[in-house]
């Protein structure tokens, strides 16, 4: 015999209605589709501003919302956002539209997301558990300290790969430690991306040419400067634009293409003007 479903919405729990039968309260993991497209929501937002592939994203969306058993289930992801629908003939639709601001590159991010929905499709986490798993991981925050030291080591580890000394890796580790500061700076205070790269570009330059002329001993400018930069290069998105127009996400892969050709034209005005204000100081 077939019932026929209406379902009733307080706070955040779900109500479902049989015909013929009383009304009860049924399970939130059941029935809180709102809840699973917040989830869905959060790990789309982490993934997206850290880096990942546009195929990524759409399908760690989906795979979540599939949990949800409905009859449709859509996401649209594109380089500035994505939208993620939850409809059914038994209810009311469902969609989120989301506005991605910023862009980084944070691979640990994205594989604690993919762990997260790994173990919540497989039914290892409740729904509950993995919500609050994904906003802890949204809301937090990238410690300067860790920032601080892997630009270092960066900075550092390249120059020695170019080929340097140790004295050499020694200043570029520490130019790389003011990159760090400076845009850890910039970030925290919303600084355009183009004008980020360009204050951060522009502060690599200036160190190196400071340092240098401070510091007794003969060094290699071009090394220490292309070693700096490193941190820079949009390579993720260089890749990503690849990975996405192979993939067949034309929109997205152009978007990305944009994006590193801007990010390359800010490092290289950035450190043509260090190199301008370095000569106009020191006369060198």
């Amino acid at each position: 015999m077939k019932f026929r479903y209406k379902e009733y919405c307080t706070g955040t729990f779900f109500y479902i209605k049989k015909e013929g039968r009383k009304q009860g309260k049924v399970s939130k993991r059941e029935m809180d589709y709102k809840l699973l497209l917040d989830t869905a929501v959060f790990a789309g937002d982490i993934l997206m501003q850290n880096g990942a592939e546009t195929y990524r994203v759409e399908d760690t969306v989906y795979r979540i919302l599939q949990k949800s058993n409905l009859k449709t289930v859509q996401v649209l992801v594109m380089m500035t956002g994505f939208v993620a629908t939850l409809d059914d003939p038994s209810m009311d639709s469902l969609t989120v539209v989301r506005r991605i601001q910023s862009h980084g590159t944070n691979l640990e991010k994205i594989d604690r997301v993919n762990q997260i929905s790994r173990e919540f499709c497989n039914d290892e986490l409740t729904l509950e558990e993995a919500f609050k798993q994904m906003k802890a991981l949204w809301k937090e925050k990238e410690r300067l300290k860790i920032r601080l030291s892997a630009f270092a080591f960066l900075t550092g580890g390249f120059a020695v790969m170019f080929g340097s000394n140790w004295a050499e890796a020694i200043v570029a580790a520490v130019v790389g430690i003011v990159g760090a500061v400076v845009q850890f700076s910039c970030k925290k205070g919303h600084m355009h991306m183009f004008v980020e790269n360009i204050v951060c570009s522009l502060s690599v330059a200036v160190a190196i040419g400071f340092l240098t002329a401070a510091l007794p001993g003969t060094y290699d400018t071009d090394l220490l400067i292309i070693s700096c930069i490193m941190p820079f290069v949009p390579g993720a998105a260089i890749t990503n634009a690849v990975f996405d127009t192979l993939h067949g996400d034309y929109l997205s892969g152009l978007a990305r293409a944009a994006e590193a050709f801007v990010i390359a034209l800010a490092v290289a005005i950035g450190i043509g003007m260090g190199l301008f204000v370095t000569a106009a100081v020191l006369g060198r």
